[in-house]
């Protein structure tokens, strides 16, 4: 009866968004019939008469026909549809973007194959603009309805964790915040005694021994049992024991720092359910798709960065005779060396320099081979703006293209520092590294190993082509405000 009811409401909603795209492709054909009568369209887009493509009618019901297929297909492939129930805008948001990135490569290639050269380029960016905010803007308004719905219905559920640590302080944290999944926070049941000096942030509400009585006296609508293998081990018939109650039963693995960047799921061997922890099975269509990405979005800033490069090349010569590069061995995808290209934004006897300082030297060895970029004599005036505005990196683009590094991943490292990853080292090569990621947009250079490690590693466990893509749009600002540039 579920499955079922569940293939009714995902048939509803891809008729729903059907109808949307479509009242997208009509909203587009109208802004791009008034195109020349907008003066603001007009100056900032500047296109053909809208006569000129009367007759190729047949091609915008060709692209219909084609773009709404590859909207429904790329929608269905971001699983949205199989949780019906109220989500979170950041949620939703990515699933949009996600299937938008998708929907217009599938329609610009089948443009390109049946050669719809009459199509206008103003109404294709037209029409995936106002497709792609029409479908968000609905799926936000039903979300908050389905949570308001949720709410009037049944009310929030209560939620009991028993556990210890810091793993049952954070799920209590999250269960406090959960106003998207609706849970009410009834407390914490310590399972063993505190570690000496531990202090937890939450609300404990007695110990494991209490909890008939805490049954009695609150109600429970849910329970989570937050703990490591042995925890679980011991805690098993207690869980048993819930069950038999008639209450929801989740039981939480609590893993080791040494575990970040991995993902659960739940896997099935001869009948019998297993929940596994470890890196997700690589994807090949996804992995073809990322390089795809990186291919298209790499020649393309290549092209378009030109004239830029020219000019900081000659400025460089112009600054500091020497080489234009700075080349440097990195560590790519599973341990492989290549050669990293950088405009040099040192003098070029910046080590020699160094050197003749001993203090500062020390010093420079001291901190990771690193210097604050104010006490730092080797960076050229030139290189000081480079390294602020990140226009020392463009040279990376050729990396990305070559296959050498991705536009988004973990930074790439050289031989000596990857022993600072410790047992992190063989994830964060697992994937291929990037000119920009997760450490670059929260602080850089500002970031200490530890907290670089764990954002790499999150990174390596859940990357795609719709967080690689917010992540460059989440880099515009970083490299604008200078966050962490040195």
């Amino acid at each position: 009866m579920f499955q079922e009811r569940a293939k009714t409401l995902r048939g509803i909603s891809l008729s729903i968004d059907a109808v949307c795209i479509m009242l997208g492709f009509g909203a587009a054909l109208l802004l791009r019939a008034f195109h020349g009568q907008i003066p603001v369209l007009r100056t900032l887009i500047p296109a053909t008469p809208w006569g000129a493509e009367s007759a190729v009618r047949a091609d915008y019901a060709m692209l219909l026909a084609a773009s709404l297929a590859a909207w429904l297909l790329a929608l269905y492939r971001t699983k949205l549809y199989e949780s019906p129930g109220a989500q979170h805008p950041a949620s939703i948001l990515s699933a949009y973007t996600k299937a938008l990135i998708l929907a217009v490569l599938a329609t610009a290639a089948v443009t390109f194959v049946l050669k719809m050269a009459g199509i206008s380029r103003v109404f294709f960016g037209y029409f995936f603009g106002i497709s792609f905010a029409i479908l968000f803007s609905k799926q936000l308004v039903v979300s908050h309805f389905l949570r308001q719905l949720q709410y009037a219905a049944a009310g929030r559920r209560h939620a009991l964790v028993i556990g210890a640590g810091k793993p049952a302080e954070q799920l209590c944290r999250v269960l406090e915040d959960s106003g998207e999944t609706g849970y009410q926070l009834v407390g914490l049941l310590l399972a063993g005694e505190p570690a000496a000096g531990e202090t937890l942030d939450c609300p404990v509400i007695g110990k494991l021994e209490e909890l008939d009585t805490v049954l009695v006296q609150n109600p429970v609508d849910e329970v989570f049992v937050v703990g490591g293998a042995r925890d679980l081990a011991l805690l098993a018939p207690v869980a048993e024991r819930l069950l038999e109650t008639g209450r929801v039963v989740s039981l939480v693995a609590a893993l080791e720092s040494g575990a970040h960047g991995v993902r659960g799921r739940i896997t099935e061997f001869s009948g019998v359910p297993m929940l596994s922890f470890g890196p997700m099975p690589r994807d090949e269509v996804a992995s073809v798709s990322k390089r795809a990405f990186d291919i298209t979005l790499s020649a393309l800033g290549l092209v378009v960065s030109l004239p830029l490069m020219l000019a900081t090349a000659v400025a460089i010569r112009a600054f500091d005779p020497g080489p234009l590069l700075f080349r440097q061995k990195r560590l790519g995808q599973n341990g492989t060396p290549f050669t990293l290209y950088k405009f040099r934004s040192m003098r070029q006897d910046a080590e020699d320099f160094l050197k003749d300082d001993p203090e500062l030297y020390q010093r420079y060895l001291e901190n990771d081979h690193k210097l604050a970029e104010n006490e730092d004599p080797r960076i050229t005036r030139l290189g000081r703006f480079l390294r602020k505005s990140s226009l020392d990196e463009l040279p990376q683009l050729w990396n990305v293209l070559r296959g050498d590094m991705s536009l988004v991943g973990p930074r790439p490292v050289t031989p000596p520092q990857i022993g600072q990853f410790g047992a992190h080292a063989s994830t964060i090569l697992a994937v291929r590294p990037g000119i920009t990621g997760h450490w670059q947009i929260n602080g850089r250079s500002d970031v200490q190993y530890p907290e670089r490690a764990f954002m790499d590693l999150d990174y390596a466990g859940q990357n795609s082509i719709a967080s690689d893509f917010m992540t460059l749009i989440r880099t515009i600002p970083a490299v604008i405000a200078r966050r962490g540039s040195h």
